[in-house]
């Protein structure tokens, strides 16, 4: 679905503010795609036909393994870039991995000349993304360590506490995930089947409760301890 350009979506995109008026009104003439949660925006060994700047939502980005699992490596938001993009536009490459939209998404795609010409002119356009590329980085480097040095149940503890951080809390004060397991699994990096049995032993110890396709935290303060055994 492509839609007009919504000036305050522009207004409050952290990577397009001072933009000089030029290239902020090219910009605001790009078509706004808007594609339903679930759908694929990009995938492993496409060619990458320019820089996506998320105007609402979310795109999950996925990295297939060779066991037949993925693992998700990070997400792209309106104030977190695509560093996949930014390395297949740099270098003339293509995406390693899948991208896919987590709810309603809004972005443009930033033409590969406009993006070069920015990068190359405009020196708070080239600091966001620079600073953006050291902090993915950086979270990349600290995947890698969890999945290498920590056990699953601590790894999941965490990612249900980051997932609690985005989520009202009901009527009853619990705060109440909207996730399955293999959602879980996919972000973790394993399988279903696993995820399945450490949220039992979470349950069994009263940390959790689970249904169907929700997680209600029960004792967070469980949860926290177990993920800051590191």
């Amino acid at each position: 679905m492509t839609l007009a350009a919504d000036d305050q979506s522009f207004a409050t995109q952290p990577i397009l503010q001072a933009l000089p008026p030029a290239v902020a009104k090219q910009l605001s003439a790009l078509p706004v795609l808007e594609l339903p949660g679930g759908t694929q925006v990009f995938e492993a060994r496409m060619k990458c036909p320019g820089f996506p700047i998320i105007l609402s939502g979310t795109v999950r980005v996925f990295k297939h393994l060779a066991n037949g699992r993925r693992i998700e490596l990070y997400r792209v938001t309106p104030d977190k870039p695509c560093i996949l993009s930014l390395g297949c536009l740099l270098g003339e490459g293509q995406y390693p991995a899948e991208g896919i939209t987590a709810g309603t998404t809004r972005f443009i795609v930033m033409p590969p000349a406009l993006f070069n010409e920015c990068l190359a002119c405009d020196e708070h356009f080239r600091t966001s993304i620079f600073r953006a590329l050291g902090e993915r980085l950086v979270n990349t480097m600290e995947l890698v360590e969890e999945v290498a040095t920590l056990k699953l149940d601590v790894r999941l503890a965490s990612a249900l506490l980051e997932h609690e951080t985005s989520i009202s809390r009901g009527p009853d004060g619990r705060c109440v995930i909207a996730i399955t397991h293999q959602e879980l699994a996919d972000e973790l990096g394993t399988v279903r089947e696993m995820i399945s049995r450490v949220l039992d032993d979470f349950e069994g110890q009263g940390m959790v409760e689970l249904g169907r396709g929700r997680i209600a935290i029960r004792d967070g303060a469980k949860l926290q301890a177990l993920a800051t055994t590191r």
